[in-house]
């Protein structure tokens, strides 16, 4: 069974190791090793990655209880040095721990108890058995922790038995039997926890709320530790000072700036959306029915498919008694938007149906407006004949 360095000591970054094993399963190559300070993923903590000396471990599982090191390359048997990827080691004990203070904290203070728990690579979270949490709460039980933070408490861990545990006050029952590493911060809480954390509370650095959101019928607490709350922090500051200079606002003027743009853009899209149905009005009134006929084709190139259906409702709008096919052509594909007046006979959806067969593709509408279309080999003119053959049944179009 493989040494879990970790345990011994969480800042344990490298050590020289022996592979005693290697294989290969669904994720990948893996080797196994004599001992190990990788920390594998579980408890809602992601796993270590590094180096085997030169080879890439891209993550750790412990799987059968073996600890399985997937890497970029096979490695031979031998003895090699490994190393962590330290700072992202520190990153996941700087937020693990910070989850325990946090969740103390909303327990002990707030009545409510954590449900589980997740480090992301952007943010982490814990879910609560709360529907909803005030902004009061939130920001009491922020300083809160805080408080707990600067105060250096030591972080410690011991092994106990299950029955052990069973005489202690934990946070929460033990998800394992036998033998169970429990962590304590020193008058903060006592918990079974098989993650990697600092050697005291000074070493999380901060926690900063950054949201919440409804989940699983509780509440979804996104929060944010050390080096992660601190690089948030500049990026807010980076977006906020180019807001200030694009928007040529102070800080406190933000909002305001921002509505005041909105509407301007609000106001433009109305006028613009009224602008382009004058111009489709104006094209629709030069659209006329071919010569000695009732029947309207005309093809287009690239052009909106709402565009095109909103023109051809104005068209026909013009000339109750015509029919008419209009067609968008886009590389090997075809869109068209067939439509016939009030007063014109026949069903569009009928002629849908053979325009359809000379393409893959499908279409809808109803007995007044059908579109469809998709990929093709034939041209414009023979979508134009199909169209004038399936119409020249109808009394009053041909």
């Amino acid at each position: 069974m493989t040494s879990r360095l970790y345990y011994e000591d969480s800042e344990v970054s490298h050590a020289m190791v022996n592979i005693v094993a290697s294989g290969e399963d669904e994720n990948g190559t893996y080797a196994i090793l004599d001992q190990t300070c990788f920390y594998p993923e579980g408890g809602g903590q992601p796993s270590d990655t590094g180096y085997i000396g030169e080879v890439r471990v891209l993550d750790v599982q412990s799987v059968e209880d073996e600890i399985r090191h997937y890497t970029a390359d096979p490695l031979p048997a031998g003895s090699f040095k490994a190393e962590i990827d330290w700072n992202r080691r520190w990153d996941h004990m700087q937020q693990h721990a910070g989850q325990h203070v946090l969740s103390a904290v909303l327990a002990d203070q707030h009545q409510l108890k954590t449900a589980s728990f997740h480090l992301g690579e952007e943010r982490v979270s814990i879910d609560l058995n709360a529907p909803q949490i005030s902004n009061i709460q939130l920001q009491q039980a922020e300083r809160a922790a805080n408080e707990i933070i600067r105060k250096h408490l030591p972080i410690s861990t011991q092994w106990v038995s299950d029955v052990e545990a069973q005489t202690m006050v934990l946070r929460k029952p033990p998800a394992v039997t036998g033998e169970i590493r429990l962590v304590k911060i020193d008058g903060v809480d006592l918990n079974a926890c098989g993650g990697t954390h600092p050697k005291n509370t000074a070493d999380i650095g901060m926690i900063k709320i950054i949201g919440t959101e409804k989940a699983k019928g509780g509440t979804r607490l996104y929060f944010l530790c050390g080096n992660r709350a601190m690089d948030h922090f500049n990026l807010l500051l980076d977006q906020t000072n180019e807001l200030v200079h694009k928007l040529n606002a102070p800080l406190a003027d933000l909002p305001a700036a921002a509505d005041a743009l909105l509407r301007e853009k609000a106001d433009q899209d109305k006028e613009m959306k009224e602008l382009r149905t004058k111009l489709l009005e104006a094209e629709a009134q030069m659209i006329q029915p071919e010569s000695g006929s009732g029947i309207i084709q005309q093809v287009f190139s690239g052009r909106p498919v709402k565009e095109v259906q909103q023109l051809a409702r104005l068209t026909i709008a013009n000339h109750p008694a015509a029919a008419l096919l209009f067609l968008i052509t886009e590389d090997e594909s075809i869109r068209f938007v067939c439509a016939k007046g009030e007063e014109a006979e026949g069903n569009m959806k009928n002629v849908l149906q053979e325009l359809l067969q000379l393409t893959d593709g499908k279409g809808g509408g109803n007995a007044q407006l059908a579109q469809g279309g998709g990929k093709t080999v034939h041209a414009p003119d023979v979508f134009f004949q199909t169209f004038q053959s399936s119409l020249k049944n109808i009394e009053g179009i041909l």
